[in-house]
């Protein structure tokens, strides 16, 4: 007895090396077999890892929230994953000031002016920076 195929599209009964249906003309596809025995759990790959970018968006909603070393933490990642970018920094400088980090925080939102001179969140973030650390 031999193996046969069904048409995935037509229903049509095919030969085993068939590799078009003869009714309708689709390519025939060979499912995967499964190896049972590896696992099938997903994993996590580089590809799959939030960018930087996604980072910053996810700490800009905690921090919303109020949630400031949440926060943090998401744009210390973006950081790590992307260090040329400025928001990230200038929101990691937010963050930290927020957390009473003035020194930290105007390390950071220098990190952000040397990467976007023109940023006006890091320079106004840099300026009060200065002036709490002025008045303490």
């Amino acid at each position: 007895m031999t193996d046969t195929k069904l048409c995935k599209s037509c229903g049509t009964t095919l030969s085993p090396t068939a590799r078009f249906c003869r009714e309708c003309g689709i390519a025939v596809i060979e499912e995967p077999r499964v190896d049972e025995s590896v696992s099938t759990a997903p994993v996590e790959t580089a590809a799959e890892s939030p960018t930087g970018k996604e980072q910053v968006n996810e700490g800009v909603a905690l921090y919303e929230k109020g949630d400031y070393k949440g926060a943090l933490s998401k744009f210390e990642k973006a950081t790590e994953s992307d260090p040329a970018l400025a928001a990230a920094w200038s929101d990691k400088g937010c963050a930290l000031g927020r957390l009473g980090k003035r020194d930290a925080a105007l390390e950071a939102f220098n990190k952000a002016l040397k990467i976007a001179p023109g940023s006006r969140e890091a320079r106004e973030g840099r300026e009060l920076c200065l002036r709490m650390l002025g008045s303490s």
